[in-house]
């Protein structure tokens, strides 16, 4: 379930101007500094921060598990991978990149014991002795010229976009992984990340972060809601067609949900 709609922007920019105020002018160009927290642990969850993913790391075939799973991918603009190469693309978009900002995180369950993973499914061990089993993946990532551009009645006011740095979070889970607070946890355990690691988001000392989530997805609606995130009102899309949840769609309803991290 990936809650980021930004590839249709695409068509969509000949209406609407994109907010370019997030991105530093080629002379004051930087890498964000400061690191993240390469683990975040949960009561239940291991969650890794993904830098690099190359042709036969764990971090592809996590990443190629999650891709080309036509169900994880339903309500992702990307769509189901058909190849190692169409995951390579979809990653690559998510990874660090200079003069972006960009957080990747794979999201693993701690298994009590290898009972519980089911057979043939891949696994990895624990220093305390448990195994842990891929279920998603959380991104967020400064905004480009490929990000839809918003009102600001849904957004940040002009003004204010000037001095604060705003981030799309998206996140995309294995079927297995539904109807369990899988998805809220990591989204809380990446978020409190973020607030500690101040320094990476140098030059900025305000952070907002922004999701849309389509109005026919009310799971991820409900994950919203319970990570604090407001609902700030209804998008209607309109622009080239797109494959989406099964069908070709020119317009589409998308929620638009809003928090500051930093400020």
């Amino acid at each position: 379930m990936e809650n980021t709609r930004s590839r249709k922007a695409q068509g969509n920019q000949k209406h609407a101007p994109v907010d370019s105020a997030n991105h530093l002018k080629s002379d004051e160009a930087q890498q964000p500094s400061g690191p993240m927290d390469p683990i975040i642990f949960t009561p239940r969850l291991k969650l890794t921060l993904v830098t690099k993913a190359e042709r036969g790391s764990p971090e592809l075939a996590w990443c190629h598990e999650l891709c080309s799973n036509e169900k994880a991918m339903w309500w992702s603009i990307f769509g189901q991978a058909k190849s190692i190469e169409d995951t390579e693309e979809f990653i690559q978009r998510r990874l660090p990149e200079e003069n972006t900002y960009r957080v990747a995180y794979a999201v693993h369950k701690v298994l009590e014991s290898t009972s519980d993973l089911n057979e043939g499914e891949a696994q990895g061990a624990e220093p305390g002795g448990k195994s842990t089993e891929f279920i998603g993946l959380v991104t967020l990532s400064s905004l480009n010229a490929g990000n839809l551009p918003l009102p600001e009645n849904l957004t940040l006011p002009a003004a204010a976009a000037t001095t604060t740095l705003t981030v799309e979070v998206a996140y995309t889970f294995l079927p297995k992984a539904w109807g369990t607070g899988y998805a809220t946890e990591s989204l809380k355990a990446v978020f409190e990340s973020c607030k500690r690691a101040r320094s990476f988001w140098t030059p900025f000392s305000k952070v907002y972060i922004r999701a849309m989530v389509n109005e026919a997805n009310p799971a991820s609606q409900r994950v919203m809601d319970k990570t604090g995130m407001t609902k700030r009102g209804l998008y209607i899309w309109t622009g080239k067609a797109v494959f989406l949840a099964g069908e070709w769609r020119e317009r589409d309803s998308l929620y638009i949900y809003g928090m500051h991290l930093l400020e």
